[in-house]
């Protein structure tokens, strides 16, 4: 991927917070001389620049690369000419972070005022360039249409959460051409105390197992196990996840998952999964949120296990966003994405019946069978569903679906 940054004039006041982002993430950083000053003092940013490559640039070969150049990428003639010289396969490792035009920044500093309602850009001759009218574009110039190639160009996706792994999926579908907008529905705030939680903590190694199913419970188990101070290497019991995703949170703190469900990876699942093995007597420690469900601790306790479930989180209403409203009142929203059934029940519970069906006739992505059947409850089609608890396999899915149902444009 290959992300074509806006230095602007070359202040690093002037970039735009995309453009921090992109300098941010990048592994490396190409830099046009004019605009180096836009790196500041960052060393950061500093040392990751490195010359263009001699041979021709291919985005799809590179992993996270930044060309930073100067003012804004439509107005780089460089730009363009890189780009023609690509296939249209090769647009799809393309994004275009916009910067402050030099332009721009001449006319703002010089005193300068145009009507923003008609700009027109004419040659020596007289003849118009680029003429704009209530933020429509009109031109006699070449256009490289890089942007269409990408297969979510267009279309706009609502995610129902906010956080760290929202914004990675949100930079996934951006980079696939999606404009992406975060509405969440919900939040996750500390249990009200931390009494029962610290006292199982200090009593740690009397568990047996212990069980993860969400990658949240995981992250706030260990996290909490830091902020007390209490040793990781005190816990014997073998560990149970859901599935890979939480797996991989297990795996960052050097412990390997003992059992995953082989098929569907949900609570069923992993209470399939200990068919085999003998838990009578056996004592079990189930950290997750306040709406954990009930199923799998009920299973174990029904073959002899003894169940503490802990709160390590709670899972709260969020109020209705303008935007979400109105996106789903007029339709004006390619996908909605689901990566928890509560999610469904904050949003559909807090719309009136006829936003309800306007909702059911926008394309919903769900990250598992539950919130899918919740979904169905509410009389809602899931038009994908998620084969693991993956953000990145739900979001490919929404990329994937409308490879398939390619844009029609008005």
């Amino acid at each position: 991927m290959l992300t074509i940054v806006g230095g602007g004039p070359g202040s690093p006041g002037l970039l735009t917070e995309q453009a921090q982002g992109a300098l941010d993430r990048a592994d490396v950083i190409f830099v046009e001389a004019e605009v180096r000053t836009a790196l500041g003092e960052r060393r950061d940013w500093h040392g990751k620049v490195a010359a263009w490559p001699e041979e021709q640039v291919t985005p799809s070969t590179l992993e996270q690369a930044v060309w930073l150049v100067p003012g804004t990428p439509a107005l780089y003639a460089p730009v363009q000419a890189m780009l023609e010289t690509l296939s249209p396969d090769e647009w799809a490792h393309i994004r275009i972070v916009s910067g402050v035009a030099r332009l721009t920044a001449a006319l703002d500093q010089g005193g300068w005022f145009l009507p923003e309602h008609e700009v027109r850009f004419r040659r020596p001759d007289g003849r118009v360039l680029l003429e704009s009218q209530d933020g429509e574009i009109h031109a006699e110039y070449s256009r490289i249409a890089w942007a269409d190639a990408r297969p979510l160009a267009g279309r706009r996706v609502i995610l129902l959460r906010s956080g760290r792994r929202s914004r990675r999926a949100a930079r996934w579908l951006e980079d696939w051409g999606a404009e992406v907008v975060l509405c969440p529905v919900s939040r996750l705030a500390d249990p009200d105390r931390y009494d029962l939680v610290d006292a199982a903590l200090r009593r740690l190694e009397r568990y047996d197992w212990l069980i993860f199913t969400s990658a949240e419970a995981s992250d706030r188990f260990f996290e909490r196990m830091q902020w007390v101070g209490e040793d990781i290497r005190r816990l014997r019991a073998k560990i149970a996840v859901v599935g890979p995703e939480t797996a991989v949170r297990v795996r960052e703190r050097g412990l390997i998952p003992e059992l995953m469900p082989d098929g569907e990876y949900s609570q069923e699942g992993l209470a399939e999964a200990f068919r085999s093995i003998p838990l009578r007597g056996s004592l079990v420690l189930f950290p997750g949120g306040q709406l954990n469900r009930t199923f799998l601790a009920e299973e174990l306790r029904g073959r002899g296990a003894l169940v503490d479930e802990l709160v390590l989180y709670q899972n709260q209403s969020e109020p209705l966003s303008l935007p979400l409203h109105q996106a789903i009142r007029t339709e004006s929203v390619d996908a909605i994405v689901y990566t928890a059934s509560s999610q469904v029940e904050y949003l559909v519970e807090q719309l009136a019946p006829e936003d309800r069906r306007h909702l059911a006739a926008i394309p919903s992505f769900s990250i598992g069978p539950l919130t899918t059947r919740t979904l169905n409850h509410y009389g809602i089609e899931a038009a994908r569903e998620a084969a693991q608890p993956s953000f990145r396999l739900l979001v490919e899915l929404v990329r994937d679906y409308y490879k398939e149902e390619p844009h029609v444009s008005d």
